[in-house]
């Protein structure tokens, strides 16, 4: 039986196969190596130049990972070129189903690439106070995939990279100061230089109020039934702004009571004038 199966094959050509097969297969492990070696190179150099480009661990993390998998993917190419595999059939299917997958995961594909965005561009990190949208909230953590965010009411809410970065957002963090500006209305009677002084007098002795710039107190419209001011402050911490809006608008109503300053409420004036139909409709005092 088994003289029979080795006078079927034909041991001198196997022989000859593999021996000529030698040359690629020792080409492919110095390829081997050669690629290993200049993952390791690249990883290390990578590495030392994002650092020093202080850009975030998360996404040196990431780009480290992105470079390692290309220069795999290379390898395996040149490897298989080199063993004489025909992969070409192989290379098809994964792109008809790299294209399948990519129109089935384009939002999340989307996504990835915008939180790759926001860990390199920085326009917030996590701790900062931002504003999306009319939504005031504080970034607790920054995925991949999402941002995670708590507004002031303790309300968490996960938002999509992709919306965080097409949205406007301000970051009240990355300014030291902020202005805040409380609007108070006197009625058209009153003196406005006398109201603006009581206004000013309010945070002159308020330490956690920054002296330059100084405080200021403006007009800023003229209503149907009021003068309109402003007093404008500027203080050291952005978080405290509402704090000293809610504080100063009830001291400012205060103030004016105690001067005898008028704050108006909406009201209509009527002016009549004296027709025919009027003496009708309200007689004279000489006529009841």
């Amino acid at each position: 039986m088994v003289s029979k199966i080795f006078t079927t094959i034909d041991v001198q050509k196997i022989t000859t196969l593999v021996i000529g097969y030698i040359p690629n297969l020792m080409s492919a492990l110095l390829l081997l190596f050669l690629f290993w070696l200049a993952n390791k190179l690249i990883q290390k150099t990578l590495d030392a130049t994002l650092n020093r480009m202080k850009i975030e661990r998360q996404a040196i993390n990431l780009l480290l990972r992105g470079a390692r998998t290309g220069i795999y993917i290379f390898a395996f190419l040149s490897i298989s070129d080199q063993l004489q595999i025909n992969i070409k059939s192989l290379l098809a299917g994964v792109g008809v189903m790299g294209l399948a997958l990519s129109f089935a995961a384009k939002d999340t594909v989307g996504n990835l690439i915008s939180g790759i965005v926001i860990i390199i561009d920085r326009p917030f990190k996590e701790g900062d106070w931002i504003v999306i949208g009319d939504m005031h909230a504080t970034v607790t953590q920054i995925r991949l995939r999402t941002t995670v965010l708590t507004t002031f009411d303790n309300e968490t809410v996960v938002v999509p990279n992709q919306q965080m970065s097409q949205e406007r957002i301000i970051n009240y963090t990355m300014t030291p100061r902020i202005r805040v500006k409380v609007s108070i209305g006197i009625a058209y009677k009153e003196d406005i230089d006398a109201a603006r002084a009581i206004l000013l007098a309010l945070p002159q002795s308020d330490g956690r109020i920054l002296k330059k710039p100084s405080p200021v107190v403006i007009v800023t419209g003229l209503d149907a039934s009021s003068v309109n001011l402003q007093l404008r402050f500027w203080v050291e911490d952005p978080v405290e702004q509402y704090a000293f809006f809610w504080e100063y608008t009830e001291k400012s109503k205060k103030a004016l009571d105690a001067a005898g300053i008028e704050i108006p409420f909406p009201h209509l004036q009527l002016f009549v004038e004296k027709t025919e139909g009027i003496k009708y409709l309200a007689p004279s005092r000489k006529d009841t």
